[in-house]
């Protein structure tokens, strides 16, 4: 018995040695263009403020520019503008004061403990006999991002950060009931990306008592929203722009349904923007039915947390209406652990590894020619399926000894355990 669990100890260490040394060599063979380097553009972007100029209006100008001669090199990569709102234009400053190579060691080491916090979160959510498994899958969860290969990981992009820091915060309220600083850290990161107001739905689906609280945070990012135009007018003026032109110019619909469906429009000249909107309201309202439903469950004691959270956090990630690779990414293992429990149902471990291996492979090779579409349908596919595997459970579990065992685990959870 102590020979297996060494060889587990030795595998699991060899895993997370063999993905540390990936980083570095992906780096150095597939180095991401500057186009497509999120780190340029915010350094762009801190340049432009040194120089006393407005990022917003120096990007805008570049892409013109870029666009104007488009039909001379079509095939060139185009560049992207700073789009985060004005708020976060102080903070830029700040950084550029910093001398450069400590600014990137800074930057780094923050992106790989956002990366790492959102995988160990994630870990957390199995169950003792999928304890094991995801343990092994974890390191492999960067190179991933929603279970299809992609190299978003060597961008550099802020989200990882965001993340990270949401993830975490969640983690102490799961932990301790205590969400101030889940709240303060999601207001503080739609700073940069307004759409991640929706992970406020997190405490309100899986703990008591948190309507006011997170409506008043929800309440606090709009009022910094809307003041920014009062504080920065014509800063607030040029961002509108430079974020109307990631659709007019670079396409950059992301990958929710809605995304989708507005790219496709895009493609064939026709108008996009209420088609795009209404299709959002459709599904949104759906998604956010269902979640409430299944978190009614939950809180009767029918699901445990572990059963639960990947669910729900795909729910949660599905009521932003752009997504991007990056909101993807954290979603790495709990979407595999929703694929996992949906293959098991009613199947051995072995037909349900086949199963899930074969799907993934499938996606896998889908997603070689068509990566958003591939992935915005998966996810979508995914939380229909864990839905329904989590409505069967609850139905099965309602009035019997494992509901009141579940209560028991709420009651716990709001008052301190740990997940």
């Amino acid at each position: 018995m102590h020979g297996r669990s060494d060889r587990y100890r030795l595998t699991l260490v060899v895993f997370w040695v063999l993905a540390f040394a990936t980083v570095p060599a992906l780096w150095v063979l597939q180095p991401p263009p500057p186009g497509l380097n999120d780190l340029h553009v915010y350094g762009n972007a801190i340049r432009s403020l040194q120089a006393g100029r407005d990022p917003y209006a120096d990007g805008i100008a570049v892409q013109r520019v870029f666009h104007g001669q488009l039909a001379q090199h079509p095939d060139a990569i185009p560049p992207y503008t700073y789009v985060y709102s004005p708020i976060t234009l102080p903070l830029l400053r700040a950084i550029g004061r910093l001398p450069s190579g400590i600014a990137g060691a800074l930057y780094w080491a923050m992106y790989a403990a956002g990366l790492l916090a959102a995988v160990l979160v994630g870990v957390r959510f199995a169950e003792p006999g999928e304890t094991r498994l995801f343990n092994l899958l974890a390191p492999a969860a960067a190179f991933f991002p929603g279970l299809l290969q992609a190299d978003v990981l060597m961008s550099g992009n802020l989200a990882y950060i965001l993340y990270g820091l949401v993830f975490a915060t969640a983690l102490v309220g799961w932990r301790r009931g205590d969400w101030r600083w889940f709240y303060i850290a999601t207001v503080g990161v739609s700073c940069f990306k307004a759409p991640m107001l929706t992970l406020l739905a997190i405490p309100v689906l899986s703990a008591r008592s948190q309507w006011l609280p997170a409506g008043l945070a929800a309440g606090g990012g709009l009022v910094l929203f809307a003041a920014q135009p009062l504080l920065w007018p014509s800063l607030f003026h040029n961002y509108l722009e430079a974020v109307a032109l990631q659709f007019s110019y670079n396409h950059d619909f992301g990958l929710s349904l809605a995304g989708l469906l507005g790219n496709v429009l895009f493609y064939y000249g026709l108008p996009y923007s209420l088609a795009s909107t209404l299709c959002y309201l459709v599904y949104g309202s759906l998604v956010l039915a269902t979640l409430l439903y299944l978190s009614r469950r939950y809180f009767a004691g029918d699901l445990s947390l572990e059963r639960w959270m990947p669910v729900a956090l795909l729910g949660v990630v599905l009521l932003n209406p752009r997504i991007k690779e990056y909101d993807i990414a954290p979603l790495t293992l709990p979407m595999a652990m929703v694929l996992w429990r949906v293959c098991a149902r009613g199947n051995s471990m072995r037909r349900a590894a086949v199963t899930a291996s074969l799907l993934f492979a499938a996606a896998n090779a889908i997603a070689i020619f068509a990566w958003k579409p591939t992935e915005g349908i998966l996810l979508v596919a995914l939380f229909i399926a864990g839905s329904w595997n989590l409505l069967r459970e609850s139905r099965k579990s309602r009035g019997s000894p494992v509901s009141v065992a579940g209560a028991d685990r709420i009651a716990f959870r709001d008052g301190a355990v740990s997940v």
